[in-house]
């Protein structure tokens, strides 16, 4: 017999990442554990994480193992790292196992409770942007509980811690670093007081998850009158770079073209390496919901490469970046400028949502221009001009909002599910993936309609297929 006292389980009409957050003994494993319970979900523990981390196997433990007495001293020791493993620099690796096993979790296509304290600004990003990567919505609860209901928690768990004393150290520190929680909007972020019954938390929460979004949906067509507008991403999209390596190379002799004359010479092998680096860093950052652009990787170079990033040097390569695409063939995909001139026949406004890497918003314009394609886009969005780039919510509706047109009668088309597929459906357009020049396999939602080619895009959406 169920225990009346419990809120039913129930099965989830819509996957949703929730991470927890708050001070030491404010409530967030409990309330985590019976929300999980709720939503029919999995729950990953970041203590759960930082066991693993501070097992006698670890490099950490290791090291702190050998800088103590052998065979003394153990409680006391095990106590010190744990204390430690709450500082930054632990915590840091803590929270980014933490981010790779709830990708692992997602990919499967389950929804997500991260049981954390998520104390800076930084991870709690990093998680919002893990769930628009996969087309979920995003609700981060804020656990509070006033400071004799803490002290109490913090006493019990020294008494039953097999870690003896220390757990009041850990929260004092811990709380005096917490970054408050200001840069998610209302319908993202709840603050719960856990001093009170659980069920009343957990009501709490309830009461505040989104209303079910990011689901495939219908895809608005001209002949049904519901299509009155189409977004395009950019890149492989509407345009390819035929020789990315002849770019690349560029980028890599464009180190030594601007340090000439101001440093020692550098080895083309050390340039290239240090690009690459820089490289793969930009792309970390864009994963999570990043913009950076050539500026921050001219920057990495140097900084890799231990040369000092004096200005001139660095506005130099910044501008070797920028234009390097120049240096390559930029072409437009097979019927993509017939794509934009039909929907402008048909009435459909157009616009672009384009994220920009080494290439910003302003040499783009004159690749799209040049190939007679930006003339048909009313509005173009940039992430290097916007500040954010996909899956991000505001470029999708910054993109919708000059059209005046809602998002229940657009669709976006773009080639990557994770940014194209997941930013579009969860502000409730319907997706279409293209996957003329690239086919993206992997296994994250899939969009609502995928085409080979331009040609079978406008088939779908106009009946048209010229």
């Amino acid at each position: 017999m169920s225990d009346p006292s419990k809120p039913a389980q129930r099965t989830p009409t819509r996957a949703i990442l929730v991470a927890m957050s708050g001070g030491v003994a404010s409530g967030k494993s409990t309330l985590a554990q019976a929300l999980a319970e709720r939503l029919g979900v999995p729950r990953i523990e970041a203590d759960h994480v930082r066991k693993e981390l501070l097992d006698a196997r670890s490099p950490l433990a290791r090291e702190w193992d050998e800088a103590a007495d052998a065979g003394t001293r153990v409680v006391e020791e095990h106590e010190a790292q744990w204390q430690r493993s709450f500082e930054p620099g632990f915590e840091d690796r803590v929270y980014a196992e933490l981010m790779r096993c709830a990708e692992v979790s997602l990919v499967a296509g389950n929804g997500l409770v991260l049981d954390a304290c998520f104390p800076s600004r930084w991870w709690r990003g990093v998680a919002r942007a893990l769930a628009k990567r996969h087309g979920l919505p995003f609700l981060l609860v804020e656990c509070q509980v006033d400071r004799e209901t803490r002290r109490r928690r913090l006493a019990q768990r020294d008494t039953s811690s097999a870690r003896g004393a220390g757990w009041e150290v850990i929260a004092d520190r811990f709380a005096r670093r917490y970054e408050g929680v200001e840069e998610f909007q209302s319908d993202e972020h709840v603050v719960v007081d856990t001093a009170h019954a659980l069920a009343t938390a957990l009501a709490a929460v309830e009461a505040e998850l989104p209303l079910i979004i990011g689901t495939p949906r219908s895809v608005p067509r001209l002949l049904d009158g519901t299509l009155a507008a189409v977004s395009f991403d950019c890149w492989n999209t509407l345009l390819y770079e035929n020789d990315w390596a002849l770019a690349h190379a560029h980028r890599v002799d464009a180190i030594a073209h601007a340090l000439a004359g101001k440093w020692h010479p550098i080895a083309r092998v050390d340039a290239g390496n240090a690009f690459d680096a820089a490289w793969a860093r930009h792309m970390d950052q864009w994963r999570v919901g990043i913009a950076s652009g050539a500026r921050d990787v001219a920057y990495d170079v140097l900084t890799t490469l231990g040369v000092p990033a004096e200005v001139e040097s660095l506005d130099d390569l910044v501008r070797e970046y920028q234009n390097a695409s120049h240096s390559s063939e930029v072409l437009a995909l097979e019927g993509a400028r017939e794509s934009l001139e039909a929907l402008a026949r048909a009435g459909v406004r157009c616009a672009l949502v384009c994220d920009t890497g080494l290439t910003p918003g302003r040499v783009v314009r004159l690749h799209l221009s040049r190939l007679g394609l930006l003339d048909h886009l009313e509005v173009q969005i940039f992430s290097d001009e916007q500040g954010v780039p996909k899956p991000d919510a505001r470029v999708f509706r910054a993109a919708l909002e000059p059209l005046g047109v809602s998002p229940d009668r657009a669709v976006h088309v773009g080639d990557l599910r994770r940014t194209d597929v997941a930013g579009a459906r969860a502000v409730g357009m319907a997706t279409a993936r293209i996957r003329a020049s690239h086919d993206d396999l992997t296994p994250l939602p899939e969009a609502d309609l995928v085409v080979d080619d331009h040609g079978d895009l406008r088939a779908s959406l106009l009946g048209d297929s010229t």
